[in-house]
């Protein structure tokens, strides 16, 4: 395996045909691993950065890996190397791996890193779902170059697994959960006219934006407070109108007497549909407004014949009374020390955080 670097940002867009043929062969598919969204998030966020795509090519120059990482000082003030995203925008990070190469790849990933480390080295592997492969591959290699390993776990990804039939659905819900899903959807049909409307044509695109991010700015509690800053603002705006246009992601709007009360921002890739970003407004609460438009967005994505729906980061309670579950995985590991051969005169650390999905 032949590893090399590209840190110029026209790498997104040389690497596109090759890189979209390695996704194609991953088991687990997500918005977030394609170049689109990372050379996106790349543009607003992290230009002051050194960009450092690592491919991994078969002796005939095939790709079957891709590490798209970063350089940032560390902590203490090591040369850090991270996955590219950050913990707020990208729910999921992943070295990009053709699975039944995916030893040959991460070995060869590892041995580059380590040899071309300089006095420290640390590399920071951040948000990996449940369906990633990289924290035991990587651990592995990195065991057995001397490297001594800490176990730490970070966060939750709940995720319903969709029956073919929204009856089926409602029928794996708990009895209680089942009755007060009914219960809102109800008491909101009778409050008022309710209307659901997804963008459909180009020309709303724009002002349904600016209808989501009011709404998702009015519905921000305190913890979440300043989360839209006009850079994420400029950041999502961007991210919806190249994406929308190749139908990965829905803007979905409830109305109430023909006025917007709640929305959803979701992904619709491969074969999960996601929650990514939502908004309410605040003076129709005793509607569930949210709750209301989550059942339709999960009853659309099972007519849609989509296999899973996928709440993203976050453990609100809210997500398991629609049935999410949290599966018991392994939990991210940090590891910290010197190699034992002498011939490699680093003090390398490598540290995951580890999302846990359903």
């Amino acid at each position: 395996m032949r590893v090399e670097v590209f840190t110029a940002v026209s790498a997104f867009q040389d690497l596109r045909a090759e890189w979209y043929q390695l996704l194609s062969q991953l088991p687990f598919q997500s918005v977030f691993f394609t170049p689109q969204w990372q050379e996106t998030w790349w543009r607003h966020f992290g230009a002051t950065r050194p960009l450092h795509l690592l491919t991994v090519r078969a002796s005939d120059g095939t790709l079957q890996g891709l590490a798209p990482l970063m350089s940032s000082p560390g902590i203490d003030g090591t040369s850090r190397l991270e996955l590219l995203g950050d913990l707020e925008l990208c729910d999921y990070c992943d070295v990009l791996m053709v699975p039944a190469q995916q030893h040959a790849v991460g070995r060869a990933l590892v041995e580059y890193l380590v040899d071309n480390a300089g006095d420290e080295m640390e590399v920071c592997l951040q948000n990996l779902s449940q369906h990633s492969s990289t924290r035991a591959v990587f651990q592995d290699y990195l065991l057995h170059r001397g490297l001594t390993v800490e176990v730490e776990q970070i966060e939750t990804c709940p995720t319903v697994l969709l029956p073919p039939e929204w009856d089926a659905y409602l029928a794996v819900l708990r009895g209680k959960d089942r009755h007060e899903l009914r219960r809102k959807l109800r008491r909101a049909e009778a409050a008022a006219r309710l209307e659901y409307r997804v963008t459909s044509v180009a020309a709303q695109l724009d002002e349904d934006i600016d209808t989501f991010v009011a709404l998702h700015r009015m519905s921000q509690q305190d913890d979440k407070q300043g989360f839209m800053t006009p850079e994420k603002e400029a950041f999502f705006r961007d991210m919806v109108r190249q994406f929308w246009p190749q139908g990965w992601v829905d803007l979905a709007f409830l109305y109430a007497d023909g006025e917007p009360i709640a929305t959803l921002c979701c992904f619709a890739y491969g074969s999960t549909y996601a929650a990514y970003n939502s908004g309410y407004h605040p003076a129709y609460a005793e509607l569930s407004a949210g709750i209301v438009l989550f059942a339709e967005r999960i009853r659309t994505a099972i007519r849609r014949g989509f296999t899973a729906f996928d709440f993203m980061r976050g453990n609100e309670s809210y997500k398991y009374r629609f049935g999410a579950r949290v599966a018991h995985l392994a939990p991210a590991y940090r590891c910290a020390g010197s190699p034992c051969s002498a011939c490699i005169a680093v003090r390398w650390r490598l540290w995951e955080d580890v999302r846990r999905v359903a």
